[in-house]
């Protein structure tokens, strides 16, 4: 019996092909490290940048929250001519504080909000209730007053852990 095998095909590769294919793989291999060093030296300066701004963000709501604290410990318990103006002022405060706070969450997304969320609308609610005091000019508004400055020092804590 006889038996028949099935003949292999002989691919014949000269050194000129060789040559060839090893040129491609060269080539290729160097647009690939071109392309790796580019991407690493346009990447990592603009991380190192962004991690500047935050942390000079960051730096300027800690600052901005210790004068709003500076201005609330100007106040008084008795009222005066100069509590409106006071009063203006730390909401200025506190609205900076919120527009620094959500430029940043617009920047980086939620999970990079430097203050809690519920934290503005605190403040605000104090500050209205200390403006309606001060309004009525008849009420010590040492209470209220307390309550605004333990609200703005425990943000300023929270800033400063983070």
């Amino acid at each position: 019996m006889m038996m028949y095998r099935k003949s292999q095909p002989r691919i014949h590769v000269t050194n000129a092909d060789l040559r060839l294919q090893r040129r491609v793989l060269l080539i290729t291999c160097a647009v690939l490290l071109a392309a790796a060093v580019i991407f690493g030296a346009l990447y990592f300066p603009g991380r190192a940048y962004r991690s500047q701004v935050q942390m000079q963000v960051r730096q300027r709501l800690y600052s901005t929250c210790t004068s709003a604290i500076d201005e609330v410990n100007r106040l008084g318990s008795i009222v005066t001519s100069s509590a409106a103006s006071r009063i203006g002022r730390v909401r200025q405060y506190i609205y900076y504080m919120e527009q620094l706070n959500s430029i940043t969450v617009s920047l980086d997304g939620k999970g990079a909000s430097l203050a809690p969320d519920d934290v503005f609308p605190t403040l605000y609610n104090d500050l209205e209730t200390l403006e309606e005091l001060i309004l009525q000019s008849t009420t010590p508004t040492l209470d209220a007053r307390s309550t605004l400055l333990n609200h703005l020092q425990t943000l300023q804590a929270y800033l400063n852990r983070n």
